[in-house]
This record gives C-alpha cells, structure tokens and sequence, in this order.
C-alpha cells in the first residue's frame, strides 16, 4: 500500500486540531503580515505521506508528538469560477484532559487558547471542533463551509 502522494494536480493541505476537555485547543502564531493564532497547518508536499508530514510539522511548530491518522473535517476548496484549487483536512490531533503542565515552557508562538477566545474560527475549524465534540461522521465542506445542497 502506498502512503505518499507523489503527485497531484491541486495543493493539499492540512491543520491539526488538538484539544483539552478544559475547551482550550493548540494554536501556533501565523507568519508574515498575518500574526493571528491558528491552527499547526501546512501543505503536504509532492512524494510525502500526508500524516506523516502533518504529525512533523506539529512536532516542529509546537514541540508536541501527537498521533494525526483521523480526520475531523474536510474541505474541497474553489475558485470563483468554481475551479478545485485545494483540498484542505482537518486531522485530529487528539483530546488531553487539561493544559499540560508544560505549557508554560512553550516558545512565545506557542499557546493553548481556551475556546471562548477565538474571535471567529475559520468555518472549517468551527465544523472540525462540532464534529470531534459530538464523535460526529466527517464533515464534507465547500470552501470550508455546508453547501446549500446538504439541507436540501
């Protein structure tokens, strides 16, 4: 069986949603112009294992090993025109039941955020953290959202 995807005609990409039963979530500090908090994310590059290179980054963004083999949502991502440009997973990286106690030891771009804190997730998160808390099916999303074909 092969794990890696050696290629593919769209970018596919990923965030890692790991939790406490205390409702904080890991978070790491955005790059470049955009400083918010986020989730650990990256894109899986060319010729790699997509949970492999999910459970890396993770461990090279907040020091943390989490195990990344579940996912809690995902997202088929398009253009105006309507064009796929992406394919974006959440995976589970696992519930803790509370902070850990080193927590207080992470680099500055490091955080365990209590949910109530975060402004406004994105809608792919928001879909990902309703779907972990409930042990919901997977979530297929739009551009990050329910398209309006799922109420009809």
């Amino acid at each position: 069986m092969h794990t890696t995807i050696r290629r593919s005609p769209v970018p596919i990409r990923f965030h890692v949603l790991a939790t406490t039963a205390t409702h904080h979530v890991l978070m790491v500090r955005g790059s470049g112009d955009d400083a918010s908090w986020v989730l650990p994310n990256g894109e899986v590059e060319p010729g790699r294992c997509p949970i492999l290179a999910a459970r890396e980054k993770m461990i090279r963004a907040t020091g943390y090993d989490r195990s990344v083999c579940e996912m809690l949502a995902v997202s088929l991502d398009t253009d105006e025109a309507g064009e796929l440009n992406a394919i974006t997973y959440v995976l589970d990286g696992g519930e803790l039941p509370r902070v850990p106690a080193d927590s207080k030891q992470l680099p500055p771009k490091v955080s365990w955020l209590p949910l109530r804190e975060l402004n406004e997730p994105p809608s792919i998160v928001q879909y990902a953290i309703i779907a972990g808390n409930r042990r919901r099916r997977i979530p297929v999303l739009i551009n990050g959202d329910r398209p309006d074909s799922a109420f009809l």
